[in-house]
């Protein structure tokens, strides 16, 4: 492959790989992946190959008897076609695979992890008074929480979750699960409320819901857990911020 043409299918990729990231950014769907706190990183990371595309685009020299084909055993200075394609993949793949956040699909292989809560730091999990304002997290810590799991029966919930239909759980009932996320979708794990819900249809695995009612604590595997005696369940878009972040 000549240098030039080289170059110009280099600085193009470069191109589509900042423009990819920025698209990102925009979208919003970058929270699809990592933590909100990183998002200026990807921006800035974006604008970084814009700048470098422009860079490797001037420096394609100009046609010359010494613009000649590459020879094949040049190939190892990584002018070949099939470095470009191996650089250009990520780009294809973003394009040809829908952005979506880790849902139901993925807990068969993640299943559900122990979040560090405030209590495994040697502290108490300190929480707002009204349990309505919880999410996940929280009740999963607050039944943790010796001082606290003993008054959460009849306390109102009202939070935003996923269903996951676990085969530990009785007909009628699902969870309602979130990935708590501290870097990147590599390091999440999963955690989970119990729901009690036998009206209506059934609602399929990783649905989006919105669940209001009392919670009472039932036991799974002989671990305790907060289970939502159900009053209103309201299917819902996928967040903007569909992970929590501790």
């Amino acid at each position: 492959m000549p240098i030039r043409t080289y170059r110009a299918f280099q600085a193009l990729i470069l191109a589509g790989l900042g423009f990819f990231l920025l698209s990102k950014v925009w979208s919003g769907t970058v929270l699809f992946y990592i933590n909100r706190r990183f998002v200026l990183l990807v921006l800035l990371g974006g604008l970084g190959l814009l700048a470098l595309a422009q860079v490797v685009l001037n420096s394609r020299r100009p046609v010359s008897g010494e613009d000649r084909e590459l020879e094949p055993e040049s190939t190892h200075s990584g002018f070949s076609g099939w470095t470009l394609f191996w650089v250009a993949l990520p780009i294809l793949l973003g394009i040809l695979i829908p952005a979506r956040p880790l849902g139901a699909d993925a807990l068969p292989q993640r299943g559900f992890g122990a979040p560090l809560s405030a209590r495994d730091r040697g502290q108490g999990v300190v929480l707002p008074a009204d349990s309505s304002r919880w999410d996940i997290l929280d009740w999963v810590q607050s039944v943790e929480d010796p001082a606290l799991s003993a008054g959460l029966t009849g306390k109102p919930a009202d939070i935003i979750g996923f269903v996951y239909h676990d085969p530990r759980l009785a007909d009628g009932q699902f969870l309602a699960a979130r990935y708590t996320l501290t870097c990147c979708v590599a390091d999440a794990f999963a955690i989970g409320i119990a729901v009690e819900w036998d009206r209506g249809q059934p609602l399929a695995d990783n649905t989006w819901v919105h669940i209001q009612g009392p919670v009472d604590i039932i036991e799974i595997d002989g671990q305790p857990m907060a289970r939502i005696q159900a009053s209103s369940i309201e299917e819902i878009p996928i967040p903007d911020q569909p992970y929590i972040i501790p």
